[in-house]
């Protein structure tokens, strides 16, 4: 047959129908892709005026036989994908296909044989090797004879090594791309590379300084993001063919102004976020204006900026801005970059230290999707023609500034925005009645709003909705319930009121954090309240009342937290089921009972605070064995919303009390600390003996209840605790020396027991504790107590020899009192016996106050009738 060509991808074929190939005598080229029955070994006929083969697999499992290509004399392309190359395949005549000019390779994995074999293809022109992994160390010297290479791609398959310096010798390379590998090493190869027109080394190790690829004039693309370059940008003032800049995640000098790229005429994107931007305004250049006519920049980092950048004030082109964590001295809002591109699709300049008013462009700019400048020191009202002059946002983020006033109307005139944050500044007013319907994140926390939850929120179809901390009042309103997609819902601190609806229920399946604390909620929880989705639960101070019959399906539950409200009944047993609980707190409620020992279930809580309650019995002793020593930072992965479009993210603070005062702690902190509190309690029994699971711990609170026993030493096993309350107790015996190591003691108080002996040496930590710490322990003694526990100036020997069981052995004080009471009868009775004479008188005079008293009893108290 004359067939030349055949395409066969998405076929369904095996090694028989490949074999029935061999007919096709003068096919020069093949593309056989996606073929589901391929199993095995594949073997091809040969086809000697092959010259284009391009082989595909949808199995990661088939083998192919490499050494078979040799039966493709004539062939000049090749492409392998989806296969694996290595196992017991030999490869043996890579160097027999003397014609082979294209080869790509994007495979699973692969042999350090089949990678350093492709040296002996001394034809290849080009070479792209994407995603495969070599089980060896790799040596790639070979690649040095390609002295014909002009496209060399090794991506993605992370070889973790060094280039050779020999690479040196590819002077033939046009375009290289080595990102995604671990390459290591200086880049002093590539300085004889002058025809490079195309380079990526980005997202490897590579360091050093960044001088040598100055004479690279032919260089048009240029990628050095993420390696640990270092040097001034200036180098690269006289690469006048460069269209595109990577230099993100480096420590490359970078002056706000851009002034050394001032003659890069061709410089149409330049993006070098997290580098070294400086103030450069004295600096004097040769070009005063720049030639370039950029589309996208992006120098997002740190440090001292300057004045904000003029030099942008001449580009009309520009796509994609963003200056973000950059000290612009307080400038004023650049209102020029809105006026002068029209072409703007998205601005960010986030804590960019500008202030004065936001202004809008004279005309409308329907291209903008994206505007976000946060964290700056804008003030003012937000322009009540927003929404005209920039219909088509997506993304609006005006927080943490000083915008005042009212939210404008027009917002509900830009119908394509999902993602609208107006958070921390000080709007006054109510809730827009007129908002965007397609909006998934709305964010108006923390300002100065008042009035109600419009009804027209009803139909919108929100993820994460965000009205905390505002002055907004009535009730919750039960069409929430509707709103499906519902995944967070914060509305803290406020002044709502009434029931939580039981129209929530019907968000079991989306929601994933509520927060309604310090509100003035009342009522008991719905029983139905019961969220599969839920991992943060905060509704602390606010009037809830009744038991707890809520949440016992929530078993993605990270922080329940129940605090400050009027619940009764017991802790409920099923809480030992909620096995992702990291943060449980329920205190000052109005729980009864004892502390189930279902709690000891719960292997990754970090915090249990319990205080402020009518909790009673003993304290289960597994419970010291239940405070995880793993930080918590992973439970917070999912402690916001990550759509297709911006992130919203949730940081909310737990109160707890540590060294005597009560914090509010955010996520930040809250993944490194630890503790128990069982503080205002009833318990009673002795403190657990065993600590060695809390060695992690940072707070433990006893006080304010009735334990007794003595202080147990192994306290001392908890080598991180920052903070220990036993106050208030009934504690008794001494003090243990042992505890005098623990380095990072700040808070210690033992006050109020029966405590005996001395106070611990004042040495280290000790040195900072004061009379407060032991005072109401009548029987203990030493600095900083002013009782003294020597006599006549020397030390008592009792106060040497003491025990942990104080000055007094009560086992010996009631033996003696027993003895004595047995001993006086006896001796008594042994005198008489011996001396007749006191016998006598012993009896006389017994029997003469034995008479007394009878006399004194008949003439006054018995009455008359009875003489």
């Amino acid at each position: 047959m004359s067939l030349e060509e055949l395409n066969l991808w998405g076929n369904v074929f095996n090694s028989y129908i490949l074999s029935s190939l061999g007919t096709l005598s003068n096919l020069k080229s093949l593309s056989l892709y996606d073929g589901y029955a391929m199993e095995g070994s594949i073997g091809l006929p040969a086809l000697k005026n092959l010259e284009k083969l391009d082989l595909g697999c949808g199995y990661e499992n088939v083998n192919l036989q490499l050494q078979s290509l040799d039966i493709f004399p004539s062939l000049k392309t090749l492409s392998l994908e989806n296969f694996s190359l290595k196992g017991t395949i030999i490869i043996q005549r890579w160097q027999n296909l003397t014609n082979l000019k294209e080869l790509t390779l994007r495979v699973s994995s692969c042999t350090s044989n089949v990678i350093q074999d492709i040296g002996t293809l001394t034809s290849l022109e080009d070479l792209v090797i994407d995603g495969c992994d070599v089980d060896d160390n790799l040596n790639l010297h070979g690649f040095c004879e390609l002295r014909k290479l002009q496209t060399l791609a090794i991506i993605n398959s992370y070889w973790n090594t060094s280039l050779p310096e020999c690479f040196s010798e590819l002077t033939s390379l046009k375009y290289l791309d080595i990102s995604y590998n671990n390459f290591s090493g200086n880049i002093s190869m590539f300085k004889n590379l002058t025809l490079l027109e195309y380079l990526d080394i980005s997202s490897n190790s590579f360091f050093g300084d960044i001088y040598m690829l100055k004479i690279l004039k032919s260089l048009e693309y240029l990628d050095l993001s993420s390696n640990k370059f270092s040097g001034d940008i200036s180098h690269f003032m006289n690469l006048t063919s460069l269209r595109g800049l990577w230099l993100s995640n480096n420590n490359i000098e970078i002056p706000s102004s851009l002034a050394p790229l001032f003659n890069l005429s061709k410089l149409q994107k330049l993006y070098a976020d997290n580098n070294m931007i400086y103030n450069a305004e004295t600096e004097m250049h040769s070009v005063d204006t720049p030639t370039f006519h950029l589309r996208s920049i992006s120098l997002s980092c740190c440090g001292d900026g300057g004045s904000f950048p003029q030099s942008l004030n001449h580009q009309h082109d520009l796509r994609d801005v963003d200056l973000s964590n950059i000290n612009f001295k307080g400038d004023q809002f650049p209102n020029w970059l809105l006026e002068n591109n029209k072409k703007l699709e998205a601005l960010y300049l986030v804590n960019s230290s500008l202030s004065g008013h936001f202004h809008l462009p004279s005309t409308s700019r329907r291209g903008l999707s994206r505007l976000d400048v946060s964290s700056n020191s804008l003030d003012g009202n937000i322009p009540n023609e927003i929404g005209a002059k920039l219909p088509s946002l997506l993304v609006l983020n005006m927080s943490n500034n000083f915008f005042g006033g009212g939210i404008p109307i027009s917002i509900g005139d830009m119908i394509s925005l999902q993602i609208l944050d107006f958070s921390n500044n000080k709007l006054s007013g109510g809730i827009s009645r007129h908002l965007p319907m397609g909006l998934l994140i709305f964010d108006v926390s923390n300002n100065q709003l008042f009035g109600d939850i419009p009804s027209s929120m009803e139909n919108m179809s929100l993820l994460a909705l965000d009205l905390s901390n505002n002055t907004l009042f009535g009730g919750i309103p039960r069409w929430m319930g509707k709103m499906s997609g519902l995944e967070v819902l914060l509305m803290a601190n406020n002044h709502f009121e009434g029931p939580i609806p039981v129209e929530f229920c019907k968000l079991n399946y989306t929601l994933k954090f509520l927060d309604l604390s310090a509100n003035n909620i009342s009522e008991s929880l719905p029983s139905c309240f019961s969220f599969s989705r839920l991992t943060h639960v905060y509704l602390s101070r606010n009037k809830l009342k009744g038991a707890i019959t809520s949440f016992f399906n929530s078993n993605y539950l990270v922080t329940l937290d129940l605090s400050n409200n009027h619940l009764t009944g017991n802790i409920p047993n099923w809480i030992g089921t909620l096995s992702t609980l990291v943060y449980l707190l329920l205190d000052n409620n109005h729980f009864e009972g004892g502390i189930p020992v279902q709690l000891c279930k719960l292997n990754r809580l970090r915090l249990i605070d319990v205080s402020n309650n009518n909790l009673s019995g003993t304290i289960p002793p597994c419970l010291m064995n239940t405070i995880s020593n793993v930080s918590s930072r992973a439970n917070y992965d999912d402690s916001g919303y990550d759509g297709s479009i911006g992130y919203f993210s949730v940081d909310v603070p737990i109160k707890f009390t540590m060294k005597s005062i009560s914090y509010f702690y955010k996520a930040t902190v809250l993944t490194y600390l630890s503790g128990i509190d069982l503080s205002c309690n009833k318990l009673t029994g002795e403190i657990p003996h065993q600590f060695q699971y809390l060695r992690d711990i940072i707070v433990l609170n006893f006080s304010h209840n009735s334990l007794i026993g003595p202080i147990p030493p192994a306290l001392a096993d908890l080598s991180q605790i920052e903070s220990l309350d036993l106050s208030h107790n009934n504690l008794s015996g001494n003090i243990p020396s042992r505890l005098l190591g623990l380095h990072f003691l700040s808070f210690f108080s033992v006050a109020y027991n029966n405590l005996s002996g001395t106070t611990p040496r004042r040495t280290g930590q000790f040195a900072t504790f004061e009379e407060s710490s032991y005072v109401g322990n009548p029987f203990l003694c030493g600095e900083p107590l002013p009782k003294n526990c020597s006599t006549n100036g020397s030390s008592s020997s009792m106060s040497k020899n003491t025990t942990d069981k104080g000055f007094i052995d009560m086992k010996v004080f009631y033996a003696s009192f027993v003895g004595s009471y047995i001993v006086m009868p006896l001796c008594i009775a042994m005198v008489l016996y011996i001396n007749p004479h006191w016998r006598q008188a012993w009896f006389y005079h017994v029997e003469a106050a034995t008479m007394s008293c009878y006399y004194f009893v008949l003439d006054h108290i018995l009455p008359k009738r009875f003489r």
